[in-house]
C-alpha cells in the first residue's frame, strides 16, 4: 500500500528532523524581481522543516526539533506544521530570540533572489534541555541539517542527538544544507561539518555541497565523485541537479537515476522534496531504488508548483498508481 495508507494520527513519530524553521514570504508574482513584487505569500520553510513536511505529506509520521521566538511569526509557522500534521511538540519557544525569516522572488524558474534574516535565530539557540523528552524508542530516523552547525548554541548539541540515535539504533542521515550566508567562508562550512558526519547512515546533497564540504573549490565532476567515494561513509545520496540522482554505496556508484521530465516554476524545494521522499520510501521498506525514483517524481512535481512548501505532495496528487513501485510496501 502506498505510505499514505500507514499515517495513523496519534502515534510518536518515526522521523525527527533537526535544525532550521523559517517564515518564508514568497512574492506572489512570479517572473519578478524582488523589487518589482507588490504581494507576498507567507509559508513555513528551512530545509529540514521542509523535509519532515515531505515526509508527512507522504505518510510518515514526522517531527522537527527547531525554536521559534515568542512572536507572531513564531505562531504562524507552528500553526501552518500542525495543520500539514507534522509533530510540534518539540518546536520549542525561545524568549527574546527572533523566528528566522527569508523573502524570497522568482524572476525565473531556474533562478531565484532570497535574502534571509537570521540575526541570532531561535532555531541557533536549542541546549540539551530543549531536546528531553524525545521518542527515542519510536524513532527510525533522525535527520541532521548541515546549517544547524553555523552558530549559536545548537552546534553543541548535535554529536550527543547523533550518538544517542546510534545507541537506539536510530539510522543517522544528514543533510549537507549549505546556506553561504550562514558562513564566514566555505571553509568554515566544511571545518565544521566533516567532523559531524562520522558514523552518519547517509548523507545527502548537491555537488555544490559535497565540493564545500571536502574544500575543494571547484572540482570537475569526476574529481568530486573521487573525493566523495574516498569518504568513508555508508551511503551518499548525490544530486545532480538536472542530471537526476546518484546514490554511492560504501564507495562505490550504486546507481543512478534520472529527473523526470518537468517544467519548473519554482525550484527552490526540489531538493527538500527529492530528501524528504527519500525518508519516507525507506520508512514505509521500499528498496533504494525505488525510493530514489520516487524522490525524481516529488522533486519533479515540487518545482512545477510556487511557493515551496505549498507545493509538497500527496502520493494521491502524485498519482499512486503511477508513482508508487511495483513492490510490496509494508
Amino acid at each position: 500500500m502506498p505510505p499514505t495508507e500507514r499515517y495513523a494520527h496519534g502515534h510518536d513519530p518515526q522521523v525527527l528532523t533537526v535544525g532550521r524553521i523559517n517564515l518564508d514570504f514568497y512574492a506572489s508574482e512570479l517572473g519578478v524581481h524582488m523589487r518589482e513584487a507588490k504581494t507576498f505569500v507567507a509559508s513555513v520553510g528551512g530545509s529540514p522543516t521542509n523535509i519532515a513536511m515531505v515526509a508527512q505529506r507522504l505518510g510518515v509520521r514526522a517531527a522537527v526539533l527547531t525554536a521559534t521566538g515568542d512572536d507572531l511569526a513564531g505562531e504562524l509557522v507552528r500553526q501552518q506544521l500542525t495543520d500539514a500534521g507534522v509533530d510540534v511538540r518539540w518546536v520549542h519557544t525561545i524568549p527574546g530570540a527572533p523566528t528566522s525569516m527569508a523573502i524570497l522572488a522568482q524572476p525565473s524558474p531556474d533562478e531565484g533572489e532570497r535574502q534571509f534574516f537570521r540575526l541570532g535565530p531561535a532555531d541557533s539557540l536549542m541546549t540539551s534541555t530543549h531536546a528531553a523528552g524525545l521518542p527515542w524508542h519510536e524513532l527510525d530516523i533522525v535527520l541532521l541539517s548541515g546549517d544547524a552547525m553555523a552558530s549559536g548554541t545548537t552546534p553543541a548539541i548535535i554529536p550527543d542527538l547523533s550518538a544517542t540515535a546510534r545507541r537506539h539504533g536510530i539510522e543517522v542521515w544528514w543533510d549537507l544544507d549549505l546556506r553561504p550566508s550562514s558562513w564566514a567562508s566555505p571553509d568554515s562550512y566544511g571545518s565544521a561539518v566533516h567532523p559531524a558526519l562520522l558514523k552518519a547512515d547517509v548523507v545527502i546533497g548537491t555537488e555544490e555541497e559535497f565540493a564545500a564540504l571536502l574544500c575543494l573549490g571547484e572540482p570537475t565532476r569526476s574529481e568530486l565523485l573521487k573525493a566523495v567515494s574516498d569518504l568513508d561513509l555508508p551511503r551518499v545520496v548525490l544530486k545532480l541537479g538536472p542530471d537526476g540522482i546518484m546514490l554511492i554505496t560504501e564507495g562505490v556508484e550504486e546507481t543512478t537515476v534520472p529527473s523526470v521530465s518537468a517544467n519548473p516554476v519554482c525550484t527552490v524545494g526540489g531538493g527538500d522534496a527529492t530528501a524528504g521522499s527519500l525518508v519516507a520510501a525507506r520508512l514505509s521498506g521500499w528498496s533504494w531504488q525505488d525510493s530514489l525514483e520516487l524522490a525524481m517524481r516529488v522533486a519533479g512535481y515540487t518545482v512545477e508548483q510556487p511557493y515551496c512548501s505549498d507545493g509538497f505532495p500527496t502520493m494521491s496528487q502524485l498519482g499512486a498508481r503511477e508513482a508508487s513501485p511495483t513492490v510490496s510496501v509494508t
